[in-house]
């Protein structure tokens, strides 16, 4: 069984508390943790522990992994505190069945797209729409015509080149239930500028107000 768990806004790619705004904004519900030594945010699993020990309990810490063995990934969250794990890279939904917390299923916006959904339905929690050409971070916005489509048919968030002065549009565009951005909230070196985080939460807060009324 499938636990329903789907990131509304989310921050992706913290280092440390210092990269959120204070006070902790309303309307943010979820943050990543990067476990991938490629990644400039690349944390330990101690590291994020002591940045998710200082979140609201309503907030759901998410590790993001790439092309992890499931035992890893199961030591990472455990140590990490977190609830809830996003999947990046290549991995097979047999080998995350009954995995301990929630996945969330990246999925780059390719011709391969839905043949992931299809695989991975009734084993992730939702799906993390993003651009192909990294595992993420990248800051390129998807193919949003492509992108719909997808959110239509899943429970998806959109990621991808989200910030606070685009954010509004591609909501209206994509239609997605959350949305989840990383790099355009940064000022150098894979550090969070709490400004801009919390610009984005406000206008990613309107969008999705605005889209859930027209559902």
């Amino acid at each position: 069984m499938v636990v329903e768990v789907l990131p509304r806004i989310k921050v992706c790619g913290l280092r440390g508390p210092e990269d959120l705004p204070a006070p902790f904004p309303d309307a943010l519900d979820a943050v990543g943790f990067v476990g991938w030594w490629r990644s400039a945010r690349n944390v330990t699993p101690e590291q994020a522990a002591r940045v998710v020990a200082a979140l609201p309990p309503r907030v759901l810490p998410v590790a993001v992994l790439v092309e992890p063995f499931p035992d890893e990934a199961e030591r990472w969250v455990r140590v990490a505190g977190c609830r809830a794990v996003q999947l990046c890279g290549y991995a097979t939904p047999e080998e995350w069945i009954g995995f301990p917390v929630p996945i969330l299923r990246r999925v780059p916006v390719d011709e391969e797209a839905d043949d992931e959904i299809e695989a991975w339905t009734g084993v992730a929690a939702g799906f993390v729409l993003d651009h192909p050409a990294a595992p993420g971070g990248t800051g390129i916005p998807v193919d949003t015509a492509a992108a719909r489509a997808l959110a239509a048919r899943a429970d998806c968030v959109l990621a991808g080149g989200l910030g606070p002065d685009n954010v509004e549009a591609l909501v209206t565009a994509v239609r997605p239930r959350g949305v989840d951005a990383s790099s355009k909230l940064e000022r150098a070196n894979g550090r969070k500028d709490p400004e801009l985080v919390r610009a984005f939460v406000a206008a990613a807060d309107r969008a999705l107000r605005a889209a859930e009324s027209r559902r």
